[in-house]
């Protein structure tokens, strides 16, 4: 809950690293015990539970829309695979246009989820402190 910090790592001409800050802000991406991917140069995270969009480069909000919770989220391509605090699994657009634009969701397990998500090809595993479930998602055919 303490916000974002995107840091910056050079190495020096004596092979030490020196660490800079590029940008903080207190307010954008409060990922507390979840996860965070990059996608073309934007971070998406549960920020308080609510799924973010912020731009690497300014560290500015880019939107902040959808109640997942506490949950993980996974990309796949330009998709994220939220699976929020309950265990549903949703599908949402990667992409800083259009927040939180979800193409689906079902319901995977069953009780509070804070486990991360897996994806193996088209299975993708979830798990809770009781249960575990595989399910296999329809894969997209290339011509």
């Amino acid at each position: 809950g303490q916000g974002a910090t995107l840091l910056q790592l050079d190495r020096a001409a004596d092979a030490a690293l020196a660490v800079h800050v590029v940008w903080a802000d207190q307010k954008v991406m409060k990922t507390k015990i979840s996860n965070v991917t990059v996608q073309d140069g934007y971070a998406y995270g549960l920020s308080d539970g609510i799924l973010e969009c912020v731009e690497l480069a300014t560290g500015l909000s880019q939107w902040k829309e959808g109640r997942y919770g506490h949950g993980q989220l996974l990309r796949a391509g330009d998709l994220l695979l939220v699976l929020t605090e309950k265990g549903e699994v949703v599908l949402v657009e990667a992409t800083p246009a259009r927040p939180n634009n979800v193409f689906g969701r079902f319901q995977a397990i069953e009780g509070l989820t804070w486990n991360n998500i897996a994806l193996d090809g088209p299975c993708l595993l979830v798990r809770n402190a009781g249960e575990a479930a595989c399910y296999k998602l329809p894969v997209e055919a290339k011509p």
